[in-house]
């Protein structure tokens, strides 16, 4: 289970039993972050140090921003299935309402607090990285019994008595039971009678809008709309709030996006005059849902580089099959200066490393303005924090302004300890590379993950007549092309002589992330407990790298020892780092050509023959390999807990940082916040902090 105890919130209801830490956590270095185990998952804290010396007007910015955030998230969750807002708001009542008060492993209360942790962590009932659905342990009898107490004991279930209730819960019965049931979040390989549309459970496209019924449609708003049939014909539902004088009505999505503008709009009040201008367009642009607003707003977020700064809206598109539609995402950070070297060296040197890129001149950008590139701590996160962010993600507006990269210190700090440096361990092949993994690994994944988003996302240029769109052309597998060629860019650079200015052993660093690289590509199988493909666009790109690299001889699999009905060790192995560099050129060089010239049948080619299907007797070593030293399939996060400080007038004069939030308190406290306007927000979220045990009161209050 992922939460920790509610503080004396629920005293008269008490939390069900955790899963405590193992007394041997899978690294010393593990212990300041790990909270508790969820069955092989595990949840880690991050920590936010730099928040206290922070301006006053910094903190108003990072809680107003963070509130903006909030009020978003259940968008995202209706993103991502079409009962998922209905099961969220469910559970949450019946967790806070309806529990039978025995915390015993086993009994419905644990059941129940599992399965809304893990609900909260993948923002709805399937896997983020398989897009497998999950269903509850606890039956539908023992539910309905729970939230019959929950309705008698008030909470806001939107219903009007029993038989209503009851109602209510045979529909959401087949989405919350039945695995077969919308089985896979984003099916880039449909079963046979389906297209990539109607086998996703994802709300991308509205119910029975297929593939072939898209061709010859073009949306004005491909990023930030829904796509349905009224009446047999496509209509696109925008995301908008409408403009108030009414000339641009309201769209999908209206509600929850006007608490984001009155957020953002109390956030500007403090934001220094950059950032205010962005903001003011970033509102502009949830008001028409105009792509022209979108493109305004990040030229002028790209203009501003204020300490506190946030990525709020439709951005990343992994959860569209096709590759075009936004899914909300609110991250709220602040520059972290103990790290900035790396980003700064890579970005100072933007174009000496463009210019040396492998791939034909004709697509190496002749004038690279220089990336604002920064280390940053993470103080909110919807949905779950990446390593680094290359912004925009538009094409046409990195080629012409530029990028902003950064790398997630905190977030690295947690997955480091919690899991990369124990499978580096484990995963080396002899005790001399397990030395090194001690000593190289940390640096190595930042050095990656500098390079992948200060230069691998915003390097090349692609052919004119594709306009910046690259994804209209590659459709399903845009996003698996980037995110490899991406990574490729990382190794390719990885031996640059400019490094030793960063560290004397900068070439032992290089050999780590080479090394690291082949881990992480043979621990991914760990991600997949079921099956034999990759469907997460990250794996299917790392897969066809190392199957290519194996191809071209620079990397080979080695299995030690076994035999007599015992396992060996399997290692994937790198031959030579020098030819693995050339494999990389070749491999790089031949994904910036597919993607400067559209070729779709070049990358389909690639990633279906090399990218998706893996040995499943590999992956069942893998994944004994990887539970037995009790490294965790997956690190959920608990974000630090902001608390603001109001004066008489309710204004917001400080922000307080804590660490001793549990993971569904904090999901839980969000659910409120994020249905409420700024000034009450603020109130309550004071009130949380003075006095726990008023949150089932407060969440009681919520419109029905």
């Amino acid at each position: 289970m992922k939460a920790l105890l509610l503080a004396a919130a629920l005293a008269a209801n008490p939390q069900p039993a955790r899963t405590p830490a193992p007394s041997t956590p899978p690294a010393e270095a593990a212990q300041p972050f790990l909270v508790e185990r969820l069955g092989h998952d595990a949840i880690a804290r991050i920590y936010a140090p730099g928040v206290p010396a922070l301006s006053r007007d910094e903190k108003r910015v990072a809680w107003h921003l963070s509130l903006a955030a909030h009020a978003g998230e259940e968008i995202a969750y209706d993103q991502l299935g079409w009962d998922t807002v209905a099961i969220k708001r469910l559970m949450e009542s019946v967790y806070l309402f309806g529990r039978e008060g025995h915390a015993e492993p086993g009994s419905f209360d644990a059941k129940l607090a599992d399965y809304l942790a893990r609900f909260y962590a993948q923002t709805g009932n399937h896997d983020q990285t398989t897009g497998q659905k999950f269903v509850p342990a606890f039956t539908p009898a023992e539910l309905e019994a729970a939230a019959l107490r929950a309705l008698k004991a008030g909470a806001p279930l939107g219903v009007k008595d029993e038989a209503a209730l009851k109602t209510w819960l045979g529909g959401l019965r087949p989405s919350l039971f039945d695995a077969g049931v919308e089985p896979q979040l984003t099916a880039k390989a449909p079963p046979p009678g389906q297209d990539l549309l109607t086998a996703s459970a994802n709300t991308a496209y509205g119910r029975g809008v297929t593939l072939k019924d898209l061709e010859g449609f073009q949306e004005k708003n491909p990023l930030n709309s829904r796509v349905v049939k009224v009446d047999g014909k496509l209509v696109e539902q925008v995301f908008r709030t409408g403009t108030p004088d009414g000339k641009v009505p309201r769209g999908l999505y209206a509600v929850e996006l006007s608490r984001v503008s009155a957020h953002l709009s109390e956030a500007a009040k403090s934001a220094p005059k950059e950032q205010k201008a962005a903001l003011v367009k970033l509102v502009r642009y949830f008001e028409t849902g105009n792509p022209k607003d979108w493109d305004a707003y990040n030229i002028a977020w790209l203009k501003a580089n204020p300490t506190v700064d946030a990525n709020v809206g439709f951005i990343e598109t992994y959860v569209d099959a096709r590759g075009q539609k936004g899914q909300w995402q609110g991250l709220i950070n602040y520059r972290d200066a103990r790290e900035n070297r790396v980003m700064e060296v890579i970005a100072r040197r933007a174009q000496d490393f463009e210019n040396r890129m492998p791939w034909p001149d004709v697509y190496k950008r002749k004038k690279v303005a220089t990336p604002v590139a920064k280390a940053i701590n993470l103080v909110t996160s919807t949905p779950t924090p990446p390593a680094g962010i290359n912004l925009p993600n538009e094409q046409h507006i990195r080629e012409k302004y530029g990028s902003k990269s950064v790398l997630v210190s905190n977030v690295m700090e947690a997955a480091a300890a919690m899991k990369r440096l124990p499978l580096a361990i484990e995963f080396s092949r002899t005790p001399e590379d397990a030395a090194k993994s001690r000593q190289y690994t940390v640096t190595a994944r930042k050095w990656l993950v500098a390079f992948h988003e200060v230069l691998g996302h915003a390097s090349g240029q692609v052919d004119p007549k594709l306009e910046g769109n690259t994804s209209r052309y590659l459709k399903e597998y845009d996003n698996t092309l980037e995110e490899a060629r991406a990574d490729l860019v990382a190794l390719w650079h990885a031996f640059d002589p400019s490094l030793a200015t960063l560290s004397p052993e900068h070439e032992r660093i290089a050999e780590q992330m080479y090394r690291d690289y082949l881990v992480e590509g043979l621990t991914n199988l760990n991600q997949v407990p079921e099956g034999d493909t990759f469907e997460e666009d990250h794996q299917r790109g790392h897969h066809m790298t190392v199957n290519f690299l194996m191809e071209k001889g620079a990397v080979k699999q080695v299995v030690d020892g076994g035999g007599e009905g015992k396992p060996g060790r399997t290692s994937w192995v790198v031959e030579d780092s020098g030819k693995m560099r050339v494999a990389v050129g070749e491999l790089l060089s031949k994904l910036m050509v597919i993607k400067a010239t559209g070729d779709y049948e070049g990358i389909r080619k690639l990633v279906q023959e090399k990218g998706i299907r893996f040995d499943p007797k590999l992956r069942d070593e893998v994944v004994a390999r990887v539970r037995a030293v009790e490294v965790p399939a997956d690190v959920v996060l608990i974000s630090p807990w902001l608390v603001p400080v109001v004066d008489g007038k309710g204004q917001v004069v400080d922000v307080k940082v804590r660490h001793d939030q549990g993971f569904i308190a904090q999901h839980l406290e969000r659910s409120v916040l994020g249905r409420l306007p700024p000034a009450e927000a603020t109130r309550v979220a004071v009130k949380l902090a003075e006095t726990p045990e008023a949150l089932a009161e407060e969440y009681r209050k919520l419109p029905r």
